[in-house]
């Protein structure tokens, strides 16, 4: 129950704030970008779809730098921090409700952003040759690779400021679209940014009937990386929120 209490309070917290509504209209505007020119390219159905998804793949690091770095100037603003940490008797209730709310609205624009591109694919453009499970899945592998980032983003934005979050995400950006080249082939399993982009892209092979055997291997590989790592940076994570005590203002 108050893990619920402190959700609610963090909610209304964001209700009228540019947390919210980035959650809101960045998904509406990628979408819409993207449909308007795939009304005219000459691309093939699976170069227009990987490039959605790999086009979102680059720029969520980005994105959860940013939104990450609003949730830290709000917590610095409300009461330099002192609500988060003493809010309730147990403080890491405070970090995780947090957390929790930040993954609850990525988790919704995800979504938002797959459901309006995949309805204007299908029903204004008419490209069927995937079908909606396909989008859901691919939104949920999206979701899933990217939980290491907002824990990343939380601690940085926390601890050293909304600045560094931004910047982060930007670098991170560039990392994610440096290992959709050759360049990552070898080394993506074992990096954060490589799992998002390849992920997606071996799910749409797989969903094309490409036979993925060979590869067999290094999914597996990357799939307990991603698992384990984000399973240890969110217990690092709630370590070292257990012993924070706020920052000096920016």
């Amino acid at each position: 129950m108050d893990m619920l209490r402190l959700l609610r309070a963090e909610s209304l917290k964001t209700r009228r704030t540019p947390l919210l509504l980035t959650h809101l209209l960045v998904p509406i505007a990628i979408s819409g970008l993207f449909l308007a020119y795939y009304s005219y390219s000459p691309w093939d159905i699976h170069g227009k779809v990987t490039a959605y998804f790999q086009g979102l793949a680059c720029g969520l690091p980005m994105i959860i730098g940013l939104v990450c770095a609003m949730a830290s100037d709000q917590e610095a603003k409300a009461g330099h921090y002192q609500s988060m940490l003493v809010t309730t008797k147990i403080k890491i209730k405070a970090y995780l409700s947090k957390l929790i709310l930040l993954l609850m609205y990525s988790f919704g624009a995800i979504f938002m952003s797959v459901a309006i591109f995949s309805m204007g694919f299908r029903e204004l453009l008419h490209e069927v040759d995937f079908d909606y499970l396909f989008y859901s899945v691919a939104a949920c592998i999206l979701f899933s690779s990217h939980i290491i980032f907002y824990i990343l983003h939380l601690f940085v934005s926390l601890q050293f400021g909304k600045g560094a979050s931004i910047g982060l995400g930007i670098v991170e950006a560039l990392l994610v679209a440096l290992l959709l080249t050759g360049l990552g082939d070898t080394i993506w399993p074992f990096l954060p940014y490589g799992w998002s982009g390849h992920f997606v892209s071996l799910w749409i092979l797989t969903s094309a009937g490409t036979n993925l055997t060979l590869l067999e291997a290094s999914i597996q590989t990357s799939i307990i990386w991603c698992l384990g790592g984000s399973i240890l940076a969110f217990a690092l994570s709630c370590l070292w929120f257990w012993r924070w005590d706020g920052r000096a203002a920016e």
